[in-house]
């Protein structure tokens, strides 16, 4: 995925930790992306340590190391669900690789619905444990869909492409359903998700194929922060 997003000009922010972060920085050095690590201790204690080389490999490719922990903190246990609210807040998409029924991945998915952020998930075999927490935030709608970078480049419209293939449906007739949804713009040319599941009081789910048809009959547009403008 890094790898698909050289010519994006991205920033790739993780938390230096062992597994898919420590992934996530290599394959961002390696790629020439800056990359950027929250950790969960004090600034004279990387963590793990293996990745000191790691730590300073991405300095000196521009990215950085952050913490908001004093000096001299050790990387307890309970630092890491903490800091994942700043790797949330640092990113305009959050991207959930593996994650179980619980752990921190999924910490990282809801504070970043919280901020309002877009969040993607690999959807994963149904009886694989570290697949188990990336399909339930696709399932409940908390995360998009994620097969490859196609589908972060179209939810976030870093694709150009894909906006001039649409042209809005002048004379087009709406359902019952559809005109709820639209009526929650009235003068406004920008409305957020929750705010149209709030006023419609329609099925979350039944929202979400609405918002769909009327994205590809060209008269709405998803936007970055689970927002939807008229085109």
């Amino acid at each position: 995925m890094v790898e698909d997003l050289k010519d994006d000009n991205v920033l790739i922010v993780s938390g230096l930790a062992y597994g898919v972060d420590t992934c996530a920085h290599k394959a961002s050095v390696k790629q020439g992306i800056p990359t950027v690590g929250v950790m969960g201790s004090g600034m004279q204690q990387i963590y793990p340590a293996p990745n000191k080389k790691l730590a300073a490999d991405m300095v000196e490719q521009g990215g950085g190391i952050l913490t908001e922990c004093m000096s001299g903190t050790l990387p307890d246990r309970e630092n890491f669900p903490r800091r994942n609210r700043i790797i949330a807040g640092m990113a305009d998409a959050v991207v959930v690789i593996e994650s179980a029924m619980k752990g921190g991945s999924l910490i990282t998915a809801d504070l970043a619905n919280s901020y309002s952020r877009d969040v993607f998930a690999y959807p994963g075999r149904v009886l694989d444990i570290y697949s188990q927490g990336c399909n339930y935030l696709i399932r409940t709608n908390r995360a998009h869909l994620m097969e490859s970078v196609l589908n972060l480049r179209y939810i976030m419209r870093w694709d150009s492409e894909s906006k001039s293939e649409k042209q809005t449906a002048l004379f087009r007739e709406f359902t019952a359903e559809e005109k709820l949804v639209m009526d929650c713009f009235g003068a406004n040319a920008m409305v957020s998700l929750d705010d149209i599941i709030v006023k419609t009081e329609l099925p979350t789910t039944k929202i979400a194929a609405i918002l769909l048809t009327l994205e590809f009959d060209g008269v709405l547009m998803a936007m970055p922060g689970k927002r939807y403008q008229k085109c």
